[in-house]
């Protein structure tokens, strides 16, 4: 007999002897071949374990945005409410942080807005304590925190250019979907004629942001065709948003908007805050605090952003206002310096109009920060997500522009 077959023979006898003592099936005494079997396990369960890790963090964005949108903002304008529902999207929401600092050793939340972030949800939590209605409050601070978790998934995220050529699209799909809610909401509200008519102050905000980045592409494009496919949607979408709130915009212009604004809200809305500068009326509750009831019709916001902050934030969320317009004027200059030929340069500047044009509406409109609904004998309130996405297009278009490449 050759010498691999005894070594054979020999490595087979040992296995059986090892079976028959039960060393290979008994876990306080392995034996070898056990050993290896565990270890080769582990290996592959560890391999796909990261696999899966990996494959989370690159879909995270729409992971994220999904469940936030169905599982917190849909809890709102379906009026169930902060119930279970909510956290647990929540907490799905929250699980890719820690699973990228497990996988890569790293967070990666550091973005040019991390401080008036902060500064926010600290503001955000010292309304929740004070608030004269904690259901209300709570879901409010849910949606800041949600909004919170987009962002920070979206700005480090490491393919961005890709992904903000499927945010932008979906951005717009996403208004349409309101346009759709409003149509229906508005016919329902024909059917009642004793019925408060709803306005669509929000909805017409975000065909502004659309039409000023589709602008900003259309001013900078290189190609005729692309000039002009972008303009003809800027200026279709700016006709749809005149249409929407022109009953608003007449009496706005006639300068009615603003007496009554200055006489009726703007004037109290500073004289409640005297009672509590720091942290504000609660958050979400400038309607429960002007009418002294839970039973609230009109108005349900203070028709200006940045006393509506105040209200829902207190001091620190003014703070945060200021360092974040701070921190954008800096972005800004970078964007307007950056070259004219590189192809996100457009959408830059498109962002920039967006911003300024959300600035100047938060002078009469609250929409900007929240979108407060009238529900049957009160109302319920969630945080506007647009200043995050406008935040989060602006570090977008900042990070790509100072790349050589999209």
């Amino acid at each position: 007999m050759s010498k691999p077959d005894k070594l054979q023979k020999r490595t087979g006898i040992v296995i059986m002897l090892q079976v028959m003592s039960g060393s290979l099936l008994d876990p306080k005494k392995p034996g070898w071949l056990h050993s290896s079997l565990a270890s080769s396990q582990f290996k592959n369960t560890r391999q796909g374990f990261n696999k899966s890790i990996d494959f989370l963090l690159i879909i995270e964005p729409w992971w994220v945005l999904l469940l936030a949108i169905t599982l917190v903002f849909s809890s709102y304008l379906l009026q169930i409410g902060p119930a279970f529902l909510p956290w647990i999207g929540l907490m799905l929401c929250f699980l890719p942080f820690p699973l990228r600092w497990a996988r890569q050793g790293i967070l990666r939340l550091r973005t040019p807005f991390d401080l008036p972030i902060a500064l926010l949800i600290a503001g955000a939590l010292m309304g929740l304590i004070v608030s004269p209605k904690l259901s209300l409050s709570l879901g409010v601070f849910q949606c800041i925190l949600a909004t919170s978790l987009f962002y920070y998934s979206w700005v480090n995220y490491h393919r961005l250019a890709t992904l903000m050529k499927w945010l932008i699209p979906m951005s717009i799909l996403s208004v349409i979907g309101l346009i759709i809610f409003a149509y229906v909401e508005w016919n329902q509200s024909l059917a009642s004629p004793d019925s408060w008519r709803p306005t669509y102050h929000g909805l017409a905000l975000s065909l502004i942001i659309i039409a000023a980045i589709f602008s900003g592409v259309a001013i900078f494009s290189k190609g005729a065709a692309a000039k002009v496919i972008c303009g003809l949607i800027c200026l279709a979408i700016v006709i749809g948003g005149i249409l929407l709130v022109e009953d608003s915009l007449s009496r706005l212009f006639a300068g009615v908007s603003i007496s009554e604004r200055m006489t009726l809200l703007w004037g109290e809305t500073i004289s409640m805050l005297g009672d509590s500068p720091l942290s504000g009326l609660g958050l979400g509750c400038w309607a429960l605090t002007y009418h002294g009831t839970d039973l609230i019709t009109h108005p349900t916001h203070a028709h200006n952003a940045y006393l509506e902050l105040y209200s829902n934030a207190g001091f620190l969320g003014a703070l945060a206002f200021i360092i974040a317009l701070i921190i954008g004027l800096k972005l800004a200059i970078d964007i307007v310096r950056s070259p004219r030929t590189h192809p996100w340069y457009g959408f830059g500047i498109g962002v920039l109009l967006a911003c300024l044009a959300t600035i100047i509406v938060g002078i009469v409109e609250s929409s900007p920060i929240g979108v407060p609904l009238l529900a049957t004998d009160t109302y319920y309130y969630f945080i506007s997500p647009a200043p995050l996405i406008l935040v989060g297009f602006l570090v977008s278009a900042h990070r790509l522009l100072s790349k050589n490449m999209p």
